[in-house]
């Protein structure tokens, strides 16, 4: 059954079935001023799998040059491309994968249609683009198209934001509508999720030591990190990256001897203690595979492990039993829980696509749900300010409710992807604490090159990887100051108003401004403005590599002015008188400069 209405220059149409489907569908409209909000219903007389439904909107392609998305196409690396994409490619949202949203903007980053659907939890596939053959935008959202649970009626809302605000503003109000429609129930952010962290995986990879890993937790400490992040490797003595022993979740001992023992001297050291689990995989060479092996969703000849299905409670209870354990009998601060996104139907094999009564559910989404509630609930029992960390693409609004950590997806040595993640995760996160991806770099560049990984990371909470034996005196110097620059300004970096420009070129603009401070970084040779409002103090930061920045002006101003390179140290204190419009700062590369009116 098909419906249609059309509301302004909107069309939009709701098809459920084929045209003879016993099924009814129900299209209303509501609004808040430019905000439409379109109210739907799918009903049948009787308990079925619903087939395949499809939202279809038609709407002009005016002044629209962009489309912003959390994951374009589901792709991370994708992210990089926020241009206008045809109609017909599709990105998956679904509980543990992305969201179901997206932000057509203008070429000065006006919102122009702005669209979210109100279910973040099942499998829905997105097409949104331009549709030449009636010369339109369309977004097509296509809901049931993998197996879910039988139902009599489904209900739900598309939000379609039709102010013009800047973008960023769209994406953020999307973000807290989706906390009304979940009854704020986002897991609480301790302090300790919004500490600098040191993370084992990019320098040791699965080569650990106990003592190897307290010497690094040592000399980061020192410098300004209060969170060790234990990566992948712990758990087994095999160094090939791959995860056939993932599943028994026990202390390799010939890495940690003392496991206990070790979190409580990193612990004395000052910093809390994280550890690495992947959620899904289960191994042939776990010694609980037997136990498990008929209850997954598929098998990687290459990995040479299973990814476990949540629909059988055994199997959830089993995950959360793990990590109770694991955070009681070690004293733990927080889990890294890895790879939810693997839960997927698109990739279910053999008996994980017919019914199965030793199940209690078939829908993925819906167990997926019940396993991430469960582990929430146990870990917060022992610890009420436990950390639970995701990695993008598992983040969104429905992840928010068991973890308080997104962090951005693996980019090494990758600053401006690093830089392009953490922006669109802090537009569409809330309050949950946003961290970059753990980096390195190479011991022979630069600092002002090296401090490029600090500069873009700084408005996240900043995770570092690099051997610290192995940094130089000056880049341990670099180091210590770029993350105390951060701990000073942290509240400004992380909490202030945020305003990004130009997503299609990788955000070359950032600033956010609280109260009277502004802070920004710029990343390319173009203009900022400041000293634009009730502004006393602006922070500008040089990440483009280039010998000065050129800053904007409504109008002239005398300012007091503290100049610094890439190691803190201050190169020139001055007073500047800048002109009305356009001035040129002088400034050294990766170094900043301090305006105070």
């Amino acid at each position: 059954m098909k419906q249609s209405l059309n509301t302004g220059q909107l069309s939009v149409h709701l098809q459920a079935g084929a045209a003879d489907a016993p099924l009814e569908v129900t299209l209303s409209e509501r609004r808040d001023n430019e905000v439409v909000f379109i109210d739907f219903t799918i009903t049948s007389k009787q308990s079925v799998t619903f087939p395949e439904a499809v939202l279809d909107v038609h709407f002009p392609f005016v002044n629209m040059h962009s489309c912003w998305t959390p994951c374009l196409y589901g792709n991370p690396k994708s992210i990089r491309n926020k241009g206008i994409p045809e109609w017909w490619p599709h990105y998956d949202s679904q509980i543990s994968k992305a969201a179901p949203v997206g932000c057509f903007y203008s070429q000065d980053g006006e919102n122009r249609l702005a669209y979210a659907l109100s279910d973040a939890n099942e499998s829905v596939k997105i097409h949104a683009g331009a549709y030449e053959e009636e010369r339109v935008g369309r977004i097509r959202m296509r809901l049931f198209s993998s197996p879910s649970i039988q139902r009599s009626e489904y209900q739900g809302t598309l939000r379609l934001d039709l102010r013009s605000v800047p973008y960023y503003e769209a994406v953020e109000d999307m973000s807290s509508w989706y906390e009304q429609l979940f009854n704020n129930h986002q897991m609480p952010v301790p302090q300790a999720a919004l500490e600098p962290a040191y993370s084992t995986w990019y320098s040791f990879h699965q080569n650990l030591s106990q003592q190897k890993i307290e010497d690094q937790c040592r000399l980061s400490s020192e410098i300004g990190c209060k969170t060790i992040i234990l990566d992948d490797g712990w758990q087994t003595e095999n160094n090939n990256r791959g995860y056939k022993y993932c599943g028994d979740w026990q202390v390799a001992e010939s890495r940690f001897p003392d496991m206990r023992g070790h979190v409580e001297r990193v612990q004395a050291m000052g910093m809390k203690y994280i550890l690495w689990l992947s959620v899904p995989f289960i191994g042939q060479g776990c010694r609980i595979w037997d136990e498990f092996k008929d209850n997954l969703l598929f098998y990687s000849k290459q990995n040479e492990c299973g990814t476990l299905d949540p629909r059988y409670p055994e199997v959830r209870r089993y995950l959360i039993d793990t990590y109770r354990r694991v955070v009681t009998d070690y004293n733990l601060d927080g889990l890294k829980l890895d790879f939810i996104d693997e839960f997927n139907m698109s990739q279910a094999e053999g008996s994980a696509l017919k019914s199965d009564p030793a199940r209690d559910t078939e829908s993925l989404p819906q167990a997926v749900d019940s396993l991430m509630t469960g582990i929430r609930e146990a870990l917060t029992h022992i610890n009420p300010e436990i950390m639970i960390e995701f990695r993008q693409t598992y983040i969104g609004p429905m992840i928010r409710k068991y973890g308080n950590i997104f962090r951005v997806h693996d980019c090494p040595n990758d600053s401006v992807m690093n830089r392009m993640s953490i922006i669109d995760l802090r537009m569409f996160s809330g309050n949950t604490a946003v961290h970059s991806d753990m980096f390195i770099w190479s011991n022979e560049d630069s600092a002002e090159s090296a401090s490029l990984h600090f500069i873009n990371t700084l408005f996240s909470v900043p995770q570092i990887s690099p051997d610290m034996k192995e940094l130089s005196s000056e880049h341990l110097h670099m180091s210590r100051h770029w993350l105390s620059f951060w701990r000073s300004n942290r509240d400004l970096l992380l909490k202030g108003k945020l305003k990004s420009s130009y997503p299609e070129m990788h955000y070359p603009l950032i600033e956010s401004q609280l109260g009277n401070r502004k802070i920004v970084t710029v990343h390319a040779r173009m203009v900022s403005e400041i000293f634009n409002s009730d502004e006393q103090e602006v922070i500008l930061i040089n990440g483009a590599m280039e010998n000065s920045l050129f800053v904007k002006l409504p109008q002239a101003v005398s300012v007091g002015a503290l100049t610094y390179d890439c190691l803190g140290n201050m190169v020139r204190e001055e007073a500047l008188n800048l002109d009305k419009g356009l001035n040129e700062i002088d400034m050294p590369k990766s170094g900043y400069i301090v305006l105070r009116k």
